[in-house]
């Protein structure tokens, strides 16, 4: 009986394997909110309303996940590929725009997202699958979330736009909300940007592009500068020990 058991096993795995992949020892980086149905809540760097996903590095470390893929397709694991030098920081997340529109920039899948429900994976770069989700039907504006961030089943709820799922405050309306760490003006076009600190003592400062590379930093006390003039279009980090802003460039 034993032996029947664990043939049927490795015979259940091995149609596994065949159908969909390699199944990968759990990963540090997951899939950790998207929006199927963006009609109002917030525009890609292009102005426009599109799907897209949220990927959450849960490690201390940054995490390369150059050659991974994104796919909706279970019999095409490789449908869109993440492009070289791309990391997420500790702690950090990366946004894909589901928009089926890779020539709008590094980050825009070759696929869109069905309100109606689908199935969403991320493959490695060994080609293990690290991250299989299927959802349901979704609502207008309403993301369908980690709960607790990084590691909870999904919810859907008010939209985390690249941000802690539970803070209850997304990376939109954080401009108005986070007192600690100003940027402006934001949107900015070809200027200068100003960051202020309303933290005591110097600060640190990082700004990461949509990739995850760090793109600028320095210590400052209370306000200092940076020029973007020379800036690809599009969304980045601003980090400020605990205090984050979404800046973007148009």
């Amino acid at each position: 009986m034993k032996f029947q058991f664990t043939r049927m096993a490795g015979l259940m795995v091995a149609l596994v394997f065949l159908a969909f992949g390699k199944v990968a020892a759990q990963s540090s980086v997951v899939i950790n909110e998207l929006m199927a149905s963006n009609q109002t809540y917030i525009t890609d760097e292009n102005g426009e309303y599109e799907d897209w996903i949220e990927l959450y590095n849960t490690s201390n470390g940054p995490v390369d996940i150059s050659g991974w893929h994104l796919t909706d397709k279970p019999d095409n694991l490789t449908k869109w590929k993440f492009p070289t030098n791309t990391s997420i920081p500790s702690q950090g997340y990366l946004i894909v725009w589901a928009d089926e529109d890779s020539s709008q920039g590094p980050l825009h899948a070759n696929f869109k997202l069905s309100a109606a429900g689908e199935r969403l994976m991320l493959v490695n770069a060994g080609g293990s699958i690290v991250q299989d989700i299927t959802f349901g039907a979704q609502q207008t504006d309403k993301g369908y979330a980690r709960s607790p961030n990084g590691t909870g089943n999904f919810v859907i709820k008010n939209p985390t736009f690249k941000a802690n799922n539970d803070t209850g405050i997304s990376a939109v309306d954080e401009a108005a909300r986070a007192r600690a760490l100003t940027v402006f003006p934001n949107p900015a076009s070809g200027v200068e940007v100003v960051l202020r600190s309303e933290m005591p003592g110097f600060q640190t400062v990082e700004v990461f592009d949509q990739l995850g590379r760090l793109r600028w930093s320095t210590a400052f006390f209370n306000e200092t500068k940076m020029d973007v003039s020379d800036w690809a279009a599009g969304f980045y980090l601003v980090k400020s020990g605990s205090a984050h802003q979404v800046l973007v460039v148009q």
